[in-house]
């Protein structure tokens, strides 16, 4: 099985610094266009489903990709949201930075021991993003799907990939409407693209303009 998973693109929290977990914020005029672009780059895949988290902006990613391909079964999948940042959501960075210093620095360093407070613990979100690849491997061996996710969910699954340590996930960088890829076979899964943003050109979001994450 080849999957393709793709970062929604920018979305206006993004672009505020508004942390969002699993609140339903709208991409923004720029994450609209990478969306297009991303779309433009995939529309000659070969794409068997299309699997999307239902927050609109996963999945308004995932229907830009989806207008190439009309024929292909579209599902949304609760395994692919964002983690749920309890009391974070809706802040914005320099809020969390001044009242949640110790808790930031955790989950940057840490995630595997850090929960936000009234949020997802990451031991749940790592267990349902598996559990989701174990689904999809099972019913789609030898095929290509196309995964619409989030930030944490793209790490982890591509963290489980290579055998990298989920406390260093946060060391990767993935970018509004970046493609990876991951080939999984009878023998180990092999990461083939990360992060891939050639398409987007001076649409890209730099990490340095992206800091609620």
């Amino acid at each position: 099985m080849r999957m393709i998973i793709v970062r929604h693109g920018e979305s206006e929290w993004n672009r505020i610094h508004r942390y969002q977990g699993q609140s339903d914020s709208l991409l923004s005029e720029l994450g609209l266009r990478q969306a297009a672009a991303l779309a433009e780059r995939l529309k000659h895949e070969p794409i068997s489903h299309i699997y999307t988290s239902r927050l609109q902006r996963a999945a308004r990613t995932a229907e830009a990709i989806a207008a190439h391909h009309p024929n292909v079964p579209f599902e949304h999948a609760e395994e692919l949201l964002e983690i749920h940042h309890g009391e974070w959501q809706g802040k914005f960075i320099d809020e969390i930075t001044e009242k949640y210093a110790d808790g930031l620095r955790e989950w940057r360093e840490h995630p595997t021991r850090s929960q936000m407070p009234g949020g997802e613990s990451f031991s749940n979100v790592l267990k349902r993003s598996l559990d989701f690849k174990e689904r999809v491997y099972a019913k789609h061996k030898g095929e290509t799907i196309l995964v619409s996710t989030h930030d944490v969910v793209v790490k982890i699954l591509v963290a489980d990939a290579i055998a990298m340590p989920m406390d260093r996930i946060n060391r990767l960088w993935i970018t509004n409407a970046s493609i990876s890829i991951i080939e999984y076979g009878d023998d180990l899964p092999f990461l083939a693209a990360l992060s891939e943003a050639c398409h987007l050109g001076s649409l890209a979001t730099t990490r340095e303009g992206q800091k609620a994450l």
